[in-house]
C-alpha cells in the first residue's frame, strides 16, 4: 500500500498546482495523499504558505479531496515549524483550520540566549554560517539546541507525525561532528524516548537522499533500529516538491524498513502491511 502525507504545492515551496500532484499519485496507484504546505510563520521567510492564502489553501484541498473521492483519499494537513515563544500554537491552527493530521519539524533553531536563528536547511552556506556566527563554532551546542527544540515540541505541541528527526545533519556528512558520538547519540536516544511517551509517529522522509543532500533519508538506518527496538512507530514521506516525486524511493524505503524487522508502517488514517 503507497501513500504519501509529505506534500509541498505551489502554495509554499512547491512547484506546481495541487491538482497535478492528485493526478501522478492517482497515476502511480497511491492510496492516500496528504497535503502538508508549510503553516505561515511569524517570521519572515520565502518558504511558508502565506497567512493571507491559508483559507485558499484549506478550501481547495477540500474541493479536491471530494473531486477525486472515488479514485484515491486526499488529506488536509500542515507542516508546521516549532520555534520557542515565536511559532504559532499547533492546536489553534489545526482546529480553525479544520485539520485532519499535522507534521511537526524544525527548521530553523533558535539559540535560546541571543535569539538568532539557525536555518538548517537550504543552501549549505547557511548551515555553516550558523554554526559560526549563531553558536560561535560549538558544534554540539547547535546539534543540541536542535534536539533540545525538537523535544520541546513533542512535548508542547503533540503532533501527529516528527517530520525529518535529524535534520541536522543534512549538511552534515561527517564534517563537524560524527552521528556515532556518545554525546549525539544520547541527545537522539532522549527524543526517541519523548517522542515514544507521547505515541508520535516518525515519518521516514526520502527527500534528503534523492535530491543529493543526504547520504540517506532521514531518519538514518541507525535510528530506525532504535525505533524497531522500542516500537516507535514510522510512516514513509517523499516531502514531494513536484508531483514526479510523490512516490520518490517509497519502494527503497520500504525495504529497508522490511530488512530492520518492520512488518506494518503506521499513518494517522491507517496502518499499512510491509510483504
Amino acid at each position: 500500500m503507497r501513500y504519501n502525507f509529505h506534500t509541498h504545492s505551489c502554495f509554499d515551496d512547491g512547484k506546481d498546482v495541487l491538482e497535478n500532484y492528485v493526478k501522478a499519485a492517482s497515476d502511480k496507484g497511491l492510496k492516500a495523499l496528504g497535503f502538508s504546505a508549510h503553516a505561515p510563520l511569524n517570521e519572515a521567510n520565502e518558504w511558508c504558505l502565506a497567512k493571507n492564502k491559508l483559507a485558499s489553501y484549506c478550501r481547495k484541498v477540500k474541493i479536491l479531496k471530494d473531486k477525486y473521492r472515488e479514485k484515491i483519499d486526499i488529506y488536509l494537513g500542515l507542516e508546521m515549524d516549532y520555534i520557542p515563544r515565536t511559532s504559532e500554537d499547533f492546536v489553534k491552527i489545526f482546529n480553525n483550520c479544520a485539520l485532519e493530521y499535522n507534521i511537526g519539524s524544525i527548521h530553523l533553531v533558535k539559540n535560546k540566549e541571543t535569539g538568532e536563528l539557525w536555518f538548517i536547511d537550504g543552501p549549505e552556506e547557511n548551515y555553516v554560517n550558523g554554526i559560526e556566527k549563531i553558536f560561535d563554532g560549538n558544534v554540539k551546542s547547535a546539534v543540541k539546541a536542535f534536539y533540545d527544540q525538537s523535544c520541546e515540541m513533542v512535548i508542547k505541541e503533540k503532533p501527529d507525525i516528527i517530520g525529518h528527526i535529524d535534520k541536522v545533519k543534512m549538511h552534515n556528512r561527517g564534517r563537524f561532528f560524527s552521528e556515532h558520538e556518545k554525546w549525539y547519540q544520547d541527545l537522539i536516544n532522549r527524543l526517541l524516548k519523548v517522542i515514544a511517551d507521547n505515541q508520535t509517529i516518525i515519518e521516514v522522509n526520502t527527500r534528503g537522499k534523492y535530491t543529493g543532500k543526504s547520504d540517506g533519508f532521514f531518519p538514518s538506518t541507525a535510528i530506525l533500529e532504535k525505533c524497531y527496538i522500542n516500537n516507535i512507530p514510522v510512516m514513509i514521506s517523499t516531502d514531494a516538491h513536484e508531483p514526479s516525486q510523490v512516490i520518490k524511493l517509497f519502494d527503497e524505503a520500504i525495504s529497508l524498513l522490511h530488512d530492520i524487522g518492520f512488518r506494518e508502517t503506521q499513518t494517522p488514517f491507517f496502518k499499512a502491511r510491509i510483504d
